[in-house]
């Protein structure tokens, strides 16, 4: 499987208020390139909602460092890892994936139930 596939559009409303949501409690200096944001790829495997992001639609795929690791549930209360990944000027990629490995990801968990990964997500 390819990394990614292009896929180069604007952000989708649901996928600002994630990235909103997700700036504010950890990367509050972020929250302002959000409007700023292309989408240049998505994951190879063409079915999940992670996405890649460059400043133009014509940017390169960069490696970023894990910035934000979270952790949320699915509509059928299955356990999702979301993780930011970036450099030092702004975000590279929002990834989402089955952190048991039983499911395959089709769609952003909700909100309302994201926690940092080090919390207990049982709670």
């Amino acid at each position: 499987m390819k990394y990614s596939i292009p896929d180069k559009r604007e952000l989708t409303k649901s996928e600002i208020e994630f990235l909103t949501y997700l700036f504010g409690k950890e990367k509050s200096e972020w929250t302002n390139s959000i409007g700023n944001l292309k989408v240049i790829a998505r994951c190879g495997c063409g079915k999940c909602p992670t996405i890649i992001f460059g400043k133009t639609f014509d940017s390169e795929v960069q490696n970023g460092n894990l910035i934000i690791d979270y952790a949320g549930k699915g509509k059928n209360g299955e356990l999702i890892g979301i993780s930011v990944f970036g450099t030092d000027l702004m975000p590279t990629e929002l990834e989402f994936y089955s952190i048991d490995g039983e499911f395959e990801i089709t769609e952003m968990p909700t909100i309302e139930t994201l926690k940092p990964i080090t919390e207990n997500l049982t709670e």
